[in-house]
């Protein structure tokens, strides 16, 4: 069984674009740097082979000496080598009187006699290794390189802890206010702050400060990103925005470098706002992270933080969804002063979300069909509402309608929440039989159940990885749920195992989701909200498990037992499913002859 309707996050109507064109210039600037650079590496490489490359006049040793003792040699120079005794020898000789002077060279072992007997000669001369020409002008090009790779070196780390951020500076946000919709509690807490940076005299001549720091608390997909966007946009200021990971490198003391930019650019551009998403990835608690990287940039953080006053006209905006997370010293007063709660919305702020995304849309009786899908969609968030939006008039637009209809939104929301249909799956007929019952065994507990949301609709099409779904609805948000209610769950949830006991005599796998579920409530039933017979902590385990799995066997023999009675009602919904695959709530009823009260509860007291 797949119930409910649950979370996401809302981000408002408008998007700054990035600047594309300037960072693919950035990349060709990049580019052209590095081909220069190989090039450049190159040719000194192929000068330096020119160079030191072996000449192809080289002679033997016999040829040498039958030089020397015919005294044909016109000029030599001797240069010691490195080993004891042996010299490279070059120069050039006449075979003949008035003949051109060839060149020659050889690397042999010469003794005293030998050396005396060459340097006798005209024009002989002794070189000490690395005095001459080519020698020094391979030291000049080798010493060249090393200093270039020195400096390069030096200007990549001096360059290393800039980058991430500067591309993320935006001049002025185009978001306001009016743009983030459903979180109207978040938006009056922090509307004092937009207010201040726009006229920060009306707060000074009454000795007012605002606070340093605003930390943005809620689940994921909340509007916390835009908020703080809409506040820079509203105070007319420069928006700094980074992501918690830019500041995390594997070199010490780049993370911290990262962070003393970012505040000094923001004091060069007041008012600024500077914004730090996920802010868990860089001000995570130091007693669990002993990483000194980690360490050195949280330091960072908390000084800069001490450095300014919130009255230069710089504010400190971070969101997270982990608050347990941070380091006690970032949330004191005088850093984040201020928390505030972004919340999933309500029935109300739904409304207001999907109103602002479908402004631009043409649906349908657009008032009516938004107040239903806003019902049918608690725990959505507001990126979830978006979607729904967006993959409604997808829908509209494959079948080449004009306008978007309630049909289109219902099934976008359903895409969204549990998948996209599997049509083409193709199940055996057991086992699509299995899966009606299954889903029935689930629909026939909901409907004696008066805690419980009512019934949307129960279908036997594959979404998803459910291969059948059994749709609540809750008739409002519910904020608090009673022991009696999570007992009624737990029972909705076994009545999937139930039913195929009943009429298959065994269990099958297709029940896995429901049980996780069902592990799940009963675990924070007895841990966290003290809903057992005894209370419960770590030395009392096992006694804590043996009531846990107490409650889920209880829930299983209600549902079998119900599932038992209502036998025939079963079949015939299962029946009905194989025929039609989807009921609403109203076939359910008008399939088993049910009444309903006027407060639209089902009577199981049957006509």
């Amino acid at each position: 069984m797949e119930r409910g309707l649950h979370s996401g996050e809302h981000y408002g109507t408008k998007e700054v674009p990035e600047v594309i064109f300037t960072y693919k210039m950035k990349i060709l600037k990049n580019f052209k740097v590095i081909v220069a650079l190989i090039l450049s590496l190159g040719a000194i490489g192929l000068l330096i082979g020119y160079y030191s490359q072996i000449p192809s006049n080289e002679i033997s040793r016999g040829q040498m000496l039958q030089l020397l003792d015919d005294k044909l040699i016109t000029r030599v120079a001797i240069s010691p080598m490195i080993y004891q005794g042996f010299y490279c020898v070059g120069g050039s000789y006449a075979a003949k009187p008035r003949a051109k002077p060839k060149n020659f060279t050889i690397t042999t072992h010469l003794d005293e006699s030998q050396i005396k007997g060459l340097l006798a000669q005209s024009n002989a001369k002794v070189e000490l290794p690395g005095q001459s020409g080519k020698s020094q002008l391979v030291n000049i090009i080798s010493a060249l390189i090393i200093a270039g790779l020195i400096g390069m070196l030096v200007v990549h780390q001096i360059r290393i802890g800039k980058g991430k951020t500067s591309h993320k500076v935006k001049t002025r946000p185009s978001i306001r206010f009016k743009d983030v919709a459903g979180i109207e509690e978040a938006k009056a807490e922090v509307q004092e702050i937009a207010d201040f940076l726009r006229n920060p005299k009306k707060y000074r001549r009454l000795g007012g400060n605002l606070p340093k720091g605003v930390l943005l608390i809620g689940p994921p997909g909340t509007g916390k990103t835009m908020l703080a966007k809409a506040i820079a946009g509203e105070a007319d200021a420069h928006f700094f925005s980074a992501h918690g990971s830019d500041f995390n490198e594997v070199f010490v003391g780049v993370g911290a470098k990262r962070v003393r930019e970012i505040f000094r650019n923001a004091a060069k551009h007041k008012p600024a706002i500077i914004f730090i998403d996920e802010i868990d990835c860089l001000g995570k608690s130091r007693k669990f992270d002993t990483h000194g990287e980690m360490q050195q940039t949280i330091n960072a953080l908390l000084a800069a933080m001490d450095g300014f006053e919130s009255s230069e006209g710089v504010v400190v905006i971070a969101a997270t969804n982990r608050p347990e997370d941070l380091d006690e010293a970032l949330l004191r007063p005088g850093r984040f002063d201020r928390k505030v709660h972004v919340p999933l919305p309500d029935a109300k702020g739904r409304f207001e979300i999907l109103k602002a995304h479908g402004r631009t849309k043409p649906i349908d009786n657009q008032q009516t069909a938004l107040e239903q899908i806003a019902r049918t969609t608690p725990g959505m968030s507001g990126a979830d509402l978006a979607n729904v939006i967006n993959e409604a008039a997808i829908f509209c637009a494959q079948k080449n309608a004009n306008r978007i209809t309630l049909v289109e939104l219902e099934a976008s929301r359903d895409k969204v929440r549990f998948g996209k249909e599997r049509k083409s799956m193709v199940l055996k007929k057991e086992e699509r039989e299995m899966v009606a019952y299954h889903e029935a065994g689930h629909t026939i507990i909901n409907l004696q159940k008066s805690l419980l949301p009512p019934l949307y609709k129960v279908s036997i099409i594959p979404r998803g990885n459910a291969l059948g779904v059994t749709t609540l609805l809750p008739d409002e948000d519910q904020n608090i749920h009673s022991k009696e209610a999570l007992l009624q769950q737990l029972t909705v949830l076994m009545g999937g195992r139930a039913a195929e006991k009943v009429f298959y005599g065994a269990t099958t796998n297709g029940a896995n989701g429901d049980l996780n579920a069902a592990k799940d409530i009963a675990r924070r039933m007895i841990h966290e909200w003290g809903m057992g017979d005894r209370l419960y902590y770590e030395d009392k385990q096992k006694e804590a498990e043996q009531e846990i799995n107490r409650l889920l066997e209880d829930a299983d023999d209600e549902a079998l037992a119900i599932v038992r009675t209502e036998r025939e009602q079963t079949k015939a919904l299962a029946e009905a499913l194989l025929e039609h695959e989807t009921l609403t709530r109203e076939e359910v009823v008008a399939l088993l002859k049910l009444s309903v009260t006027k407060a639209g509860k089902v009577d199981y007291a049957r006509n």
